[in-house]
């Protein structure tokens, strides 16, 4: 039995674009509408939708992509908590007057969508360095 570490078909990364759009397009929306600047809103659509384009099988899924998505992955998760302890430490540590100035910490869905970005660039990165030194 052949394990694959990728559960969803190569197809269902257009469904991870389409949740992608419509979380851009709610959160234009609501900023059109209630002139409300919500990056979770949007965190949430991107988080849902690179989960389904990151997690996909690859149209050559060799044993070389599920490498490269692993490192990519984990290279990924170090930036994104590296980034999100900055700036929670940075921002949430200011002498702020907590009354006037709100200044949230990251939240789940915002640390997913960053670190799936950065997991899915560095992929990608890895994958046109990879095809690169196969050309030659």
């Amino acid at each position: 039995m052949k394990e694959n570490s990728f559960p969803y078909n190569y197809r269902l990364k257009a469904l991870g674009i389409l949740i992608m759009l419509a979380g851009v397009f709610s959160f234009f929306q609501q900023y059109i509408r209630k002139d409300v600047f919500d990056a979770n809103e949007l965190a949430v659509g991107l988080s849902w939708g690179l989960v389904f384009f990151f997690f996909s099988k690859e149209k050559r899924d060799d044993e070389m992509i599920h490498i490269l998505k692993f490192k990519a992955l984990t290279r990924a998760v170090i930036i994104s908590f590296a980034i999100t302890h900055l700036y929670n430490y940075l921002m949430l540590n200011w002498r702020l007057e907590r009354e006037k100035d709100i200044i949230l910490s990251i939240s789940a869905y915002q640390f997913l969508a960053l670190t799936l970005l950065i997991a899915t660039g560095i992929f990608y990165y890895m994958k046109h360095q990879a095809s690169l030194i196969e050309e030659k």
